[in-house]
């Protein structure tokens, strides 16, 4: 009924194809009943619902569009059979195939705790798909809505729901994530320009062990180079990380969870420059947070390779208030330089 109701009359007004589909002089015919499209130019147009997978269902096709994929109940069914149809339709008209998906990006966890099937396509560094593209806009971006209608979003949502809804980014509704965006702040730089290595070191068994190599520019910009990331690691394991990483990156500090001494220790014999991390929790969490800020250039200050996709998976998912999956944001933390003015920038959770 939406297809009825919203998107073809919408598709006929005076802004886009002007007149009925009926009597548009670009449409050879139109059937009603199977919301079938024939264009002049031999182009055949299919519209239709999701609310049963057995709709994605039909011939092959050379191109698909999925509008609000996070409300198709069944998205991960519907995913596969239009994939599978993205055969080519024989057309002898050049194409390119593909599909395309828009959509208010949903919670990165389903009620019943699993990792939304759009997020793992499209976002999750474990699992996204290489030859997929994400397009991020902003609702503030929009220059046709109302300055009050935007200060209004602003006020009513906070945390998960304004960076789902206004920032167009995956979240948990209740979280407060920091704000990671895949597509600003993946990059990797040329290494001759970076100074000041560091590395932090978060200890584990059960939980993984995890190693981030940091490097810093002459802005005080941070990139994160690389790391390491296992469970059950034992502490000779973590030394030969470390010591092949600083045969790349170079020698540096090695700031360690404070948990585990007498593993500083060993670590510290073995001849690298490991140290304790001594400073508060929250104090870490807000200075590194507000690198993710865009400065006064326009650019954050904070930047994560393309190998750390344990970590970037971790700060899509990191809630200060739980100490779950943040094993290598907490090496990232100690890593990362706290400087006085890092303490009062505005940035907060929610």
């Amino acid at each position: 009924m939406m297809v009825k109701r919203v998107l073809i009359p919408t598709l006929e007004k005076t802004w886009l194809l002007g007149r009925p589909f009926q009597t548009n002089p670009l449409i050879e015919s139109y059937n009603q009943s199977e919301f079938k499209v024939t264009w002049r130019n031999g182009s055949v147009q299919y519209f239709g619902s999701l609310e049963d997978p057995e709709y994605s269902e039909g011939p092959n096709v050379d191109y698909a569009w999925i509008d609000e994929a996070r409300l198709v109940r069944h998205i991960e069914t519907s995913l596969s059979v239009i994939k599978r149809r993205l055969r080519g339709s024989g057309s002898p008209r050049p194409s390119r195939r593909g599909l395309w998906i828009t959509t208010t990006p949903p919670t990165i966890y389903t009620r019943d705790g699993r990792k939304d099937p759009l997020y793992e396509f499209f976002e999750d560094p474990l699992t996204r798909n290489p030859r997929s593209r994400v397009y991020r806009f902003s609702t503030l971006d929009n220059p046709f809505l109302p300055k009050d209608y935007k200060e209004e979003m602003v006020k009513s949502h906070s945390g998960g729901l304004a960076e789902r809804f206004i920032y167009g980014r995956f979240a948990n509704a209740g979280s407060g994530s920091f704000p990671f965006d895949a597509s600003v702040h993946i990059f990797d730089p040329d290494k001759s320009l970076l100074s000041g290595i560091t590395y932090g070191v978060d200890f584990g068994w059960t939980n993984p062990s995890a190693i981030v190599v940091v490097g810093y520019d002459n802005d005080d910009r941070l990139f994160v180079l690389d790391e390491f990331y296992k469970r059950q690691c034992h502490t000779e394991e973590l030394i030969e990380a470390l010591k092949a990483f600083e045969a790349v990156y170079g020698s540096g500090e090695v700031f360690c969870d404070a948990s585990s001494p007498e593993t500083i220790d060993r670590i510290r014999l073995s001849g690298l420059d490991a140290k304790k991390y001594d400073f508060k929790r929250e104090d870490g969490i807000r200075a590194l947070g507000s690198r993710f800020l865009k400065a006064g250039d326009g650019r954050p200050r904070i930047y994560v390779s393309s190998k750390a996709v344990n970590l970037q998976a971790e700060l899509m998912e990191f809630d200060e208030k739980q100490k779950i999956n943040d094993h290598a944001v907490d090496a990232l933390r100690y890593a990362t330089r706290l400087q006085p003015e890092a303490l009062t920038t505005a940035f907060r959770f929610g």
